[in-house]
């Protein structure tokens, strides 16, 4: 069922490609990295993130980022928490660029599915997109690691009735990426 869903994504992965000119990899930022996830009142969740930034676009300043979190990584590891699952599609914008903390806030979307593993939920909302804020600082450390720490807010949540009852408003994010070059 999660895959019938992702097939929104495809075109909304693509026309973000389409914004951004083809560059040569000698221009382009890549860093990949862990993310855990909190919802505030709720559950863990944790998984791979990676993001990009293009010389052509504010240098060092504009990143088109991409990730997984699922509380499958987190909570619901030997626990009966519900396991979901967020897609994440965001673009940060950092401030200070010569700085080592550095100010960032990103605007995101993407795709959440609750999976309630029984047919006794079916009524209930288990899929929702994701509109969200965030807003935070990013530490550049002595060794090739970058630790943020931010605040966020989805546009979208539910309460049970109107979207699925554990997509939670506000949340915070720790990330830590490897810059690979």
């Amino acid at each position: 069922m999660v895959h019938k869903k992702l097939k929104y994504l495809a075109p909304l992965m693509g026309l973000i490609l389409l914004i951004f000119p083809k560059v040569s990899s000698a221009q382009t930022q890549i860093d990949l990295g862990l993310r855990s996830q909190k919802a505030f009142g709720l559950y863990f969740e944790n998984g791979p993130v990676a993001k990009f930034s293009f010389e052509r676009f504010a240098p060092e300043r504009l990143a088109l980022g991409i990730g997984y979190t699922t509380s499958r990584l987190g909570s619901a590891i030997g626990s009966n928490a519900i396991r979901q699952d967020n897609y994440q599609l965001w673009l940060a914008y950092y401030l200070k660029k010569e700085h080592k903390l550095r100010p960032v806030f990103s605007l995101g979307t993407g795709y959440f599915n609750a999976d309630y593993e029984s047919n006794d939920f079916e009524v209930l909302d288990h899929g929702s997109p994701l509109l969200y804020a965030t807003a935070g600082l990013e530490y550049a450390t002595a060794i090739p690691l970058k630790i943020n720490l931010s605040l966020g807010y989805n546009f979208i949540s539910g309460n049970g009735d109107k979207g699925p009852g554990t997509l939670y408003p506000t949340f915070a994010q720790l990330n830590f990426f490897y810059p690979l070059k």
